[in-house]
């Protein structure tokens, strides 16, 4: 029972010292890597499942508290039904939004971004997705982050998209500038 009283305790006194920096003049910067599958309906190849694995650094800026824009460089890896791999780059700008106070030792946000791709062998995309997630803060610039989402990608000169459903998990890091 002390030992329960005393985590408790513990928990309550570092989460009073622990905030997130999402205040307006912060960098975020973060990095993160996403597991999704996919299933394809475009005419720009045979309909597949698709399994990737994608790693995103990223870099913001707080505009607001709360409130950040920034870029976000890509790169992605898939495996298919149709015996078939592939790389993408991409490349695109994001916004994202925290919904809880900064001084809370975890918050919630949610994300929009666009991307613009090249697959291996030259072919273009454009992805817009959306996410949402929870980051668990170990002190004032650095949590972890867990996060779920949707894509859908066009492949440029062909009709129909891809659908994916991701999760990701990652770091970010807080920068607070000089003032």
């Amino acid at each position: 029972m002390q030992k329960t009283i005393l985590s408790v305790l513990t928990i309550i006194i570092f989460s009073k010292a622990v905030s997130g920096q999402v205040t307006k003049g912060s960098w975020l910067v973060s990095g993160s890597a996403n597991y999704s599958r996919l299933q394809s309906s475009s005419e720009a190849a045979t309909k597949f499942k698709q399994t990737n694995f994608q790693i995103s650094p990223t870099v913001g800026y707080f505009l607001k508290d709360k409130f950040a824009l920034g870029l976000r460089p890509s790169l992605s890896y898939g495996s298919n039904t149709i015996a078939n791999s592939n790389t993408v780059l991409g490349i695109g700008p994001f916004s994202r939004y925290y919904f809880l106070k900064p001084e809370n030792i975890f918050n919630l946000f949610t994300e929009g971004s666009y991307s613009y791709g090249t697959i291996t062998g030259g072919q273009r995309l454009n992805t817009f997705s959306i996410l949402a997630g929870q980051v668990v803060y170990f002190n004032s610039s650095v949590g972890l982050e867990f996060t779920v989402g949707y894509s859908t990608t066009k492949i440029v000169d062909y009709s129909g998209t891809n659908n994916e459903i991701k999760v990701g998990i990652g770091f970010q890091f807080h920068l607070e500038e000089d003032r």
